[in-house]
């Protein structure tokens, strides 16, 4: 589902006036689409986020690689900063990589921080475009690629023809109950339906992304 068509979806429960054709560039820019589709627009983002932060979903998975250099210890992840570990490995050795506490990261590296193989990692600020760093423990020696598996939150959605990535009805259904509690018009009673219903989506679209990823639960012994 595209930007304009979730906001569209929002507007038809609100009873209100829909978007006709995509508009050009940022919809806060744009001459064409009144204040309060503006103000929908934004309630739409908000429940995106919100519906983004109550499970890993498979969409929003993707792989950042780091390729080591000798004698370097600190790395940005290309990723920005709302992000989401899974997993970290080695690809040249197949190794996994454990994130360690910066009092352990602390420990290790006086007077000299040790050489060889990362084994560990652990976040250490942020670069000038705002992407998360990591430094790594032992400092590595050689070049090595090393993959971090990722949850990602979708950009705020600004465009027409953005695709929303996550489960649309929940979204949709979330900001149709955070613009009828926006309106103040109803004394709380559709609000709280709403809400309702747009928990029960959520819910749904959680068991069902879920069930494509019930074996990382798994145990297993060798």
């Amino acid at each position: 589902m595209t930007f304009r068509e979730a906001v569209n979806q929002v507007l038809i429960r609100l009873r209100e006036e829909t978007i006709s054709a995509d508009w050009s560039g940022d919809i806060n820019d744009s001459n064409t689409i009144n204040d309060y589709q503006k103000v929908v627009a934004s309630l739409v983002n908000d429940s995106k986020r919100s519906v983004e932060g109550y499970h890993d979903w498979l969409v929003l998975r993707e792989t950042v690689d780091i390729a080591t250099v000798s004698g370097t210890k600190n790395y940005s992840l290309s990723s920005g900063q709302e992000v989401k570990i899974v997993d970290v490995i080695n690809n040249s050795t197949g190794a996994n990589l454990v994130q360690v506490t910066r009092h352990y990261m602390n420990s290790v590296r006086y007077p000299t921080d040790p050489t060889g193989e990362p084994l560990y990692y652990n976040f250490n600020g942020a670069d000038s475009s705002n992407n998360l760093k990591v430094d790594l423990s032992p400092v590595p020696t050689s070049v090595q690629t090393l993959s971090f598996d990722i949850i990602k939150y979708q950009d705020e959605l600004t465009t027409a023809t953005a695709v929303l990535k996550v489960p649309s009805k929940p979204v949709v259904l979330g900001a149709w109950a955070r613009a009828i509690s926006e309106r103040g018009e109803d004394g709380g009673t559709q609000s709280s339906l709403a809400a309702q219903e747009a928990n029960e989506s959520l819910k749904q679209a959680i068991i069902l992304d879920s069930g494509n990823a019930q074996y990382e639960s798994d145990w297993y012994v060798a």
